[in-house]
C-alpha cells in the first residue's frame, strides 16, 4: 500500500498548507497591482480642487490667477462641431490596430507612421469647429507673427536691439529669445509668410517628437543591451508606448502653439545626441550627428529660456551610454551657436534679464504655492493617463526609460520649484511632457516569464498595453476639447 504523508509538524492541516503557500500581500505588492488606478485616480481629483482653490483666491484675495478655467488657461465652454466624428475615428482606430501596427510596421515606417498619426491626431482635435481653428492662434495679437514684418526690415537692428526694445513687443515675444521670429521672417523671405505656413511648422515639428523619442528610447536600449535578447526588448519597449505618445492630450496644444516647435527641436537634439553615442555608428555619420545635435540644442536657449532647464533630458546619452566625446563635441557646438548669437548682438543672459525685468511685477501676483500645484496637476493633463498610471510603475521599467522619465520629470520640478513657470504650462511644457508618456510602459502586463523572456506555454515578449488606457488617454484629450476652450 502506498505510504501516505499526514500534515507537517506544526500546521493543522490542509486549510493551513493553503493559508502559508498564500501569503498576505505586502503594500508593495497593493501598489504594483492598484498603483497605477490609484495614481490617476489622485490626479484626477487635484484637478477640481484647484479649480475650487483658484476659486477661493480670486475672490478672498489679490492673487492674479490665469483665466476662469484652473488649472488650465481659457474658459470653461461646452461645444463640439464637425471634427469630433473625425478625433473619435482617429482614437478608434489608434485603439483597435495601433497596437498591433506598432508591433509589425519595419522600424523607419513606425517612425514616419508615428508622426503623421499624431499631426492628424492633432489637427482633428483642433479643428472641431472649423478648419480655421488651427490657424487662428497663430494669428493672435500676443503671438509673434505682428513682428515679422519688423524682422524682414531689419533683421541685424531687430537682434542688436531685442533686450533694449523689448517691453514694446508682443507678449510671446517679451517671454521668449528672438531666435522663432528671425526663423518666421526668414521663411517670409523665402515667400513661406503667414499663419498657415507658422501653424504647418508647429504641428509637424512637434508631431515629429513623437519618433525623435522612439529613436532615443530605442538607440539607448541598444546601448544598454548585454545581448540580442536585451536589445530586442529595447525596440518592443518603444514601439509598446507609440499608442499612447500618438494620443497624448499634448495634441491640443500641439495645433497650435510654438512650444511644439520648440519640443520638436529639443527632441531631435536628444535623439540625434543618442544615435551619436551609439557605438556601432562609427566615422563621419557619428560625428555629423554630434554636430547636428549640437546646432539643434544651441538653438534651444534662442528659442526659449525654458529650453535651459528642460535640457536636462540631453543628459540621458551622456549617463546611459558614458561616451563623453560625443557629448562634448555637441556641447562645444551648441556653445558656438549661443557665443555667435551674442557676437551677432544678442546675449542670452542679456534676454533674461530683460524678460525677467517686463515679467517680474506679474510674477509676484502669481501665488507661489498654488501655481506649483498648478503646474504639476496640469503636467498630468497633457501627459495623459496612462503616463500618470505609469509613473506608479516607474521602477519595474527598463534602466533607459527610468532615466529618461526622470530626467523630464526633474527638468519640469526644476521649472516649478524655482518659479521659472508659474501656469501656461500646458503649452511650455509640451517639450517636457513627451519624455514623461514613457512612463506607460510600466503599465504592461507580461507574458511569460516575469522578465518577458519565452517558456514553454507562453509566447516571448512583453504584452500590449491595455486598451483600457488607451481610451483613457485619447478620452482625455476629447473630453478637455469638448469643455476647454483655450487660447492656443
Amino acid at each position: 500500500m502506498a505510504e501516505t504523508s499526514g500534515p507537517e509538524p506544526g500546521t493543522t492541516g490542509r486549510g493551513r498548507s493553503a493559508r502559508a503557500a498564500s501569503p498576505a500581500p505586502s503594500a508593495d505588492g497593493w501598489w504594483q497591482r492598484h498603483g497605477p488606478a490609484a495614481a490617476v485616480t489622485l490626479w484626477a481629483v487635484s484637478i477640481p480642487v484647484i479649480a475650487l482653490v483658484g476659486v477661493l483666491l480670486r475672490y478672498l484675495t489679490d492673487a492674479q490667477l490665469l483665466t476662469t478655467a484652473e488649472p488650465f488657461v481659457g474658459h470653461w465652454v461646452p461645444r463640439t462641431g464637425p471634427g469630433i466624428i473625425a478625433a473619435l475615428l482617429i482614437l478608434a482606430a489608434v485603439v483597435r490596430y495601433g497596437r498591433g501596427l506598432a508591433t509589425r510596421l519595419p522600424w523607419r515606417t513606425l517612425l514616419l507612421t508615428s508622426s503623421a498619426a499624431t499631426a492628424a491626431w492633432a489637427v482633428a482635435l483642433a479643428a472641431l469647429i472649423s478648419w480655421d481653428d488651427v490657424v487662428a492662434p497663430v494669428r493672435g495679437e500676443h503671438e509673434y507673427l505682428p513682428v515679422v514684418p519688423i524682422v524682414t526690415a531689419d533683421p541685424a537692428g531687430f537682434l542688436g536691439g531685442f533686450a533694449d526694445d523689448l517691453p514694446g513687443y508682443p507678449i510671446h515675444v517679451r517671454g521668449h529669445p528672438p531666435g522663432l521670429v528671425l526663423l518666421l521672417a526668414l521663411l517670409d523671405r523665402l515667400g513661406l509668410g503667414g499663419p498657415g505656413w507658422a501653424a504647418a511648422l508647429f504641428i509637424l515639428a512637434g508631431a515629429s517628437a513623437v519618433p525623435a523619442v522612439l529613436i532615443t528610447l530605442r538607440t539607448l536600449g541598444r546601448i544598454r543591451s548585454t545581448g540580442p535578447f536585451d536589445s530586442r526588448s529595447a525596440e518592443d519597449a518603444a514601439r509598446a508606448v507609440v499608442p499612447v505618445l500618438v494620443l497624448a492630450p499634448a495634441a491640443l496644444w500641439v495645433a497650435t502653439s510654438a512650444d511644439a516647435f520648440f519640443a520638436g527641436v529639443l527632441a531631435w537634439g536628444v535623439a540625434l545626441l543618442a544615435l551619436t553615442s551609439d557605438p556601432e555608428r562609427h566615422g563621419v555619420p557619428r560625428w555629423t550627428c554630434a554636430v547636428a545635435a549640437g546646432l539643434l540644442l544651441g538653438a534651444c536657449p534662442l528659442l526659449s529660456y525654458g529650453l535651459l532647464h528642460m535640457g536636462l533630458i540631453a543628459l540621458a546619452p551622456l549617463i546611459l551610454s558614458r561616451r563623453v566625446g560625443a557629448t562634448v563635441v555637441a556641447g562645444v557646438v551648441a556653445v558656438g551657436v549661443v557665443v555667435a548669437a551674442g557676437l551677432a548682438g544678442f546675449w542670452v543672459w542679456d534676454g533674461i534679464a530683460a524678460t525677467h525685468a517686463v515679467w517680474e511685477p506679474v510674477g509676484q501676483t502669481r501665488p507661489y504655492l498654488y501655481f506649483l500645484f498648478v503646474d504639476l496637476a496640469v503636467l498630468g493633463a497633457i501627459a495623459g493617463p496612462a503616463a500618470v498610471g505609469g509613473l506608479a510603475r516607474l521602477r519595474r521599467t527598463d534602466a533607459v526609460t527610468r532615466v529618461v522619465v526622470g530626467l523630464a520629470l526633474a527638468a519640469a520640478l526644476s521649472g516649478a520649484l524655482l518659479g521659472f513657470e508659474r501656469g501656461e504650462v500646458e503649452r511650455i511644457w509640451l517639450p517636457v511632457a513627451y519624455w514623461v508618456i514613457p512612463a506607460a510602459v510600466g503599465l504592461r502586463a507580461s507574458r511569460g516569464s516575469p522578465a518577458g523572456a519565452p517558456t514553454d506555454d507562453a509566447p516571448a515578449g512583453p504584452a500590449p498595453l491595455p486598451a483600457s488606457w488607451l481610451w483613457a488617454q485619447g478620452g482625455v484629450a476629447v473630453l478637455l476639447n469638448t469643455i476647454l476652450e483655450s487660447p492656443w
